[in-house]
């Protein structure tokens, strides 16, 4: 056997081993579908440790990571002072359930850079922060209905997999309007018929069916529409939120919801989201309204410190500025192996924050494996996005590019 071939065949023994494994005692062998590679086939990864743009996986092997914690990470791996300030805040224990100073200070970063987050709840996902802004939402505006966008994700609770998933209760798929995104005019008729509709929630990009960009007028649309309706407007800034500024991208388009959502780069790689909006919205919510939401681990100090010192660090002058001009550079580069080969990619992107499209969409899971074997590791999913971090340096566009560029035959 070729030595090239033997390396790969033990690194696949090694993951198929561990995956076999783990299917014994996990659904599916992972806690969250999308790891599983079903989407492009063979034995998924698994890490041991990471470190800034990389990470050393069980078979030996190190990978360039454009996963990063599927856009969690946008300092890179284990970052030195998240790190310290996390073994400071676990010294001083792990959980309360009760309050801390640390949660006010968060929540202040959080208000004072979101334009429409007047009031801030910490939770700990983004499901259940979408979850939660619906439910204040129907609470505030005493309606039962909800719109969303076929294209976009907000996580796993009823309304937002309704149509999709079994499990579903039928009352429940009844309440929700799934529409096309970037289509106004099915919202707006869904709206003029239907008085019981009490939110939009719309992702402001598009991030989980490949990387969509909004028509300018589709969201401004979508703000007066729901203003004429009585209905709210809900960004679902998982994704966006301080990725591209230090705020939402609700802050470079001008364009202010009612409700927010926020997680991933928030909570410096651990368990931590929010959601806010208007105080006369968030004043609804439970111990001061009617709509109740708790977590026991929401607000977890731990958590609250790293995504304090997250937010401390991207605050500084320049960092997004060096950030977006370093993805600039590399996409171009990108564009001229894509441009020069006649490709069928399409490379889209926004800031740190980009997406492989192919015309047929079975050629992604071959793309995935190639450039798997060359140690790049991208988002394990046609329809997913990849995202550049702050730890990423030339070095590692240079061997991505080099990858890239090795495999132009199998491109065209």
């Amino acid at each position: 056997m070729a030595e090239e071939n033997l390396t790969n065949y033990k690194l696949q023994t090694t993951n198929y081993h561990l995956f076999r494994e783990a299917k014994k005692v996990i659904p599916g062998g992972v806690n969250s579908p999308v790891r599983s590679f079903k989407a492009v086939g063979g034995a998924p990864v698994f890490i041991k440790k990471a470190s800034g743009s990389k990470f050393l996986a069980e078979d030996g092997k190190t990978y360039i990571d454009y996963c990063m914690s599927w856009g969690a990470l946008l300092l890179g791996h284990a970052h030195s002072e998240v790190v310290s300030g996390v073994k400071k805040a676990v010294e001083k224990g792990t959980s309360y359930g009760a309050a801390t100073k640390a949660e006010t200070e968060f929540a202040k970063i959080i208000t004072r850079a979101i334009p429409s987050c007047e009031l801030a709840r910490l939770v700990s996902s983004g499901t259940e922060a979408a979850m939660s802004a619906i439910r204040v939402a129907r609470g505030y505006t005493r309606k039962n209905k909800i719109i969303k966008f076929k294209e976009c994700y907000h996580g796993h609770s009823d309304y937002f997999l309704s149509g999709k998933s079994a499990g579903i209760p039928e009352n429940i798929s009844r309440d929700v309007y799934s529409l096309d995104y970037n289509n106004l005019e099915q919202a707006e008729e869904a709206l003029e018929k239907d008085k019981d509709i009490a939110c939009v929630i719309v992702e402001p990009i598009a991030a989980n069916t490949g990387l969509i960009l909004p028509l300018k007028s589709f969201l401004e649309g979508l703000r007066k529409l729901t203003l004429k309706h009585k209905a709210l407007l809900i960004f679902d800034e998982v994704i966006t939120g301080f990725r591209f500024c230090f705020g939402g991208v609700q802050n470079i388009f001008g364009i202010i919801p009612d409700l927010t959502c926020l997680g991933k780069i928030i909570g410096g790689g651990f368990p931590l989201a929010c959601f806010g909006g208007k105080k006369e919205i968030m004043r609804h919510l439970a111990p001061l309204g009617s709509v109740y939401q708790a977590g026991t681990l929401s607000g977890n100090p731990v958590a609250v410190q790293a995504g304090l010192k997250t937010l401390e660090i991207i605050k500084k002058p320049g960092f997004y500025k060096r950030l977006n001009e370093k993805a600039g550079s590399f996409y171009k580069k990108i564009d001229g192996i894509i441009e020069n080969k006649k490709t069928n990619i399409v490379l889209n992107r926004f800031g740190a924050m980009f997406h492989f499209s192919f015309k047929d969409k079975k050629q992604f899971s071959g793309f995935f494996h190639n450039l798997l074997a060359q140690g790049i590791y991208l988002s394990p999913a046609g329809d997913e996005v990849c995202f550049v971090s702050a730890a990423h340096t030339d070095k590692d566009f240079e061997i991505t590019l080099k990858a890239l560029n090795h495999l132009k035959e199998r491109l065209v």
